[in-house]
């Protein structure tokens, strides 16, 4: 049986568990349109193509340092990578409401989907990161295409690895 108590303003509770409604905020893509570091993130996806989630920390990290382009994200070095808890959550809602996927092979590449290219189309990035990236696109698709070729070389070299039984005869 329950107890009964009486609160201050003079009314019997029963005492017990109580259920907490927590409110979480909706990632929905017409919050995605109004986000415009979202659609600068999703243009440079887009423009650089198919790339790793570490490329594309290295690149907004590039776009930053040497083309004097900010698109709002604090990168910070974690050991010798580039990396930001904006851009990742960023890139999570992008995935939530589908106009980015990766894809379904080994090497998890981020890549637009056909609704992101639509969004794209409704909501236009700020101009000057259009100009920017125009610019400079081979320098940085140069070094997106490189950095992808280290990440899956590394990928590969972790799979290999990890499939095939080590040929050393035991120490002992």
């Amino acid at each position: 049986m329950a107890k009964k108590d009486k609160d201050k303003g003079g009314k019997d509770e029963k005492s017990g568990k109580e259920l907490k409604i927590i409110s979480v905020q909706v990632i929905t893509p017409e919050k995605v349109l109004e986000n415009e570091r979202q659609i600068s993130l999703l243009y440079v996806i887009e423009k650089l193509g198919p790339m790793h989630e570490k490329t594309l920390f290295h690149i907004l990290k590039e776009l930053k340092d040497e083309y004097n382009v900010d698109l709002g994200y604090t990168i910070r070095k974690v050991g010798n990578v580039p990396y930001s808890p904006e851009v990742k959550n960023d890139l999570v809602a992008l995935l939530y409401v589908g106009f980015v996927e990766t894809e379904p092979n080994m090497y998890r590449k981020l890549r637009i989907t056909s609704k992101g290219k639509d969004a794209l189309e409704q909501k236009k990035p700020p101009a000057g990161i259009i100009s920017a990236i125009e610019k400079h696109y081979e320098a940085l698709r140069n070094k997106a295409s490189m950095l992808d070729s280290m990440q899956d070389a590394e990928i590969r070299r972790l799979t290999r690895t990890m499939r095939r039984p080590s040929r050393r005869p035991p120490l002992f």
